[in-house]
Formats: C-alpha cells, sequence, structure tokens
C-alpha cells in the first residue's frame, strides 16, 4: 500500500488499543535500515550489526537492511531514497571520528534535508546512537562519565511526557510499569548529564527531554528524547535487548511486562516509519539487500548472541559465512 491516507491507526498495546487520530501512512511494508560499525575482531568480517536490533524492528512488522560503512555519498543517497528509516545502534566506537560516526553524519544531513522539505523520515537512536545523534545536532560531544552498566531502572518521567510524541500513547498500564519496575536496560559508561543538557542551549533546542534516570553515584542523566522539529529519537537505555538478549549475566527484565515496554517502542518506531513515502522500485530490489540475505553468526558458552557480519568489499547482497 503507497500514497498518503489519513486515518485512525490502530495498535495493540498490552492487549489494548492504542489509536492515533490523523496518522499518515504511507507504507504498510516499511524497511528500515541499521548502520553496521566495527567489529573488535576482524575473523568474521569488518563490521557488524548485532541481531537484537534486527529481531526488535521485525517484531513490530518492518523489514531490515545493513547500512554499510566507507560507501560512496550516491550509495547512501540510493539507499536513502528506498528507506522509511534508519536506527543508529548502541557500540564502542568513537562518536566523533569512527567510520560508523561518518556514515551517521551523511543519514543524518539526509533525513534533516528530507524533513525539512515535507518529508517523514525517522531515526532512532539506542545508547551509543543516542549519544551520536547529540553530537551530529550540536556539533559538539557533550558527553560524561555516567557509570550505569548491567542495571535496569525504572523512569523518571518529565513534566509533560504525555503530550510527546513518543510516550503520548502510553496506556495507564504501561505508564506504571515504565515508573515503578526495573525494565529498562542500561549498558553505559557514559551519557549526556541532565546539568550539561541546561548548559547546552543547541541540544536544549534541539531535543525535548522526555525521562530521566540516576546513575551509580546518583548523578541525573538524560534518559528518553525527542526531537522538537522532526522525528527523531533516543533512549539512553536499549529497549531491543529486552527481547532478544539472552546472556544471563546481563540484568534485564524478560518479564511480561518489560515485554509490553520492548513491544510499544519497537511498535512506536516502525509506527513513524510507515510513515515514511519512501519506497524500492520493487519488492525483488528490496530482497536483494535485505538482513535475510546474510548468515548470522551465534555464539553460545553462556552469551548467547546473534551477530551478523560484513566486510567493506563484500558485495550487497552476499552471502557471509561465518
Amino acid at each position: 500500500m503507497h500514497g498518503s491516507v489519513a486515518w485512525w491507526f490502530v495498535v495493540l498495546c498490552g492487549g489494548a488499543a492504542l489509536v492515533v487520530e490523523g496518522a499518515t501512512v504511507c507504507t504498510d511494508r516499511p524497511v528500515i535500515g541499521i548502520i553496521a560499525q566495527a567489529s573488535s575482531s576482524k575473523r568474521h568480517g569488518d563490521t557488524f550489526i548485532p541481531a537484537n536490533y534486527i529481531k526488535y524492528l521485525e517484531q513490530a512488522g518492518a523489514r531490515v537492511v545493513p547500512i554499510r560503512v566507507r560507501q560512496t555519498q550516491q550509495y547512501y543517497e540510493q539507499l536513502f531514497s528506498k528507506i522509511n528509516g534508519v536506527l543508529f545502534p548502541g557500540g564502542h566506537v568513537s562518536i566523533v571520528s569512527s567510520d560508523y560516526s561518518k556514515t551517521a553524519r551523511i543519514i543524518y544531513d539526509l533525513a534533516v534535508k528530507a524533513n525539512s522539505e515535507g518529508e517523514v523520515f525517522p531515526l532512532w537512536g539506542s545508547c551509543e546512537g543516542f549519544q551520536l545523534m547529540t553530537y551530529l545536532s550540536t556539533g559538539h560531544r557533550l558527553l560524561h562519565s555516567s557509570e550505569a552498566y548491567n542495571v535496569s531502572l525504572p523512569l523518571i518521567l518529565q513534566t509533560g511526557y504525555e503530550t510527546s510524541r513518543m510516550l503520548g500513547g502510553l496506556t495507564s498500564q504501561l505508564t506504571t510499569i515504565l515508573t515503578s519496575e526495573n525494565v529498562t536496560p542500561n549498558f553505559h559508561h557514559y551519557g549526556v548529564s541532565v546539568e550539561t543538557y541546561n548548559k547546552s542551549a543547541s541540544l536544549r533546542h534541539f531535543f525535548r527531554v522526555l525521562s530521566t534516570n540516576r546513575d551509580n553515584k546518583g548523578k541525573l542523566f538524560v534518559s528518553t528524547a525527542e526531537a522538537y522539529k522532526y522525528p527523531f529519537y533516543g533512549t539512553q537505555w536499549h529497549p531491543e535487548k529486552i527481547n532478544f538478549e539472552w546472556n544471563p549475566s546481563l540484568a534485564i527484565n524478560h518479564g511480561a511486562n518489560g515485554v509490553l515496554v520492548s513491544q510499544y517502542f519497537a511498535n512506536f518506531f516502525v509506527n513513524e516509519a510507515r510513515r515514511s513515502c519512501h519506497q524500492f522500485p520493487s519488492d525483488r530490489e528490496a530482497g536483494h539487500l535485505l538482513i535475510e540475505k546474510f548468515f548470522m553468526n551465534y555464539w553460545d558458552g553462556g552469551s548467547f548472541k546473534q551477530i551478523y557480519y560484513f566486510n567493506f568489499t563484500q558485495p550487497e547482497g552476499s552471502h557471509l559465512v561465518g
């Protein structure tokens, strides 16, 4: 289904129907890109994408294509014109000088231009992905030490959160879960402190803070935010880990309420992607680039991780054996 259609949009969440009036939907077959980043081991591939980000989007009805680093401007522009949103994943690379950062800058600039010209093209950043978005939007690295590693927390929702795009659809059940249970998994050593946010006019005017949290030392950091002007969203925590990260040593809430939280945020972002009118010329071309064309590596031994690896020179759509 293509073409702008205004309608009542219904999302099942926790058994309750979330109805958003006036939503504009361009496609019911959204394709979302995820940027790869450098892997610590080159044995399987130069870059990688954890499978939990892919499954996170797929659970809400999206398809996923990897976005490679070190490609031409033409590659990014052509891919951007066909996909319906991009997710910036978490990681451990530089938000200023890495290939991941350079690729994100191109995508970010394309998204700003598209949205400024009246299109809808959403971006999402998780953990370092959100940190990267704060750098891209201000031109400054505003991170400070924030020790909240391997801990799940309830959100401290900010006044007026219910009028936001991201959290405006929360049911009373989900609001209670998010504010009273340890359901948002954090795995970071750096973050944007509330103090820094308040002092940075450029960041304060670009992003609206929807929730905060305290790190292990009691310092407040920004944990959930959305851009005022653009459909850009970020969480310092990891909604994708709740349903798809199974290392038993990690403090992740896999209970029914945690699952509802992950599904809510996945549904929200994929619904935003459905508002994008970008499309592939054919499903055949889309299928050639989809993540299903690549082999997934599985690591057991207690970590239970699934990872997709890519090489810089590997042809699009080809298989990489782990």
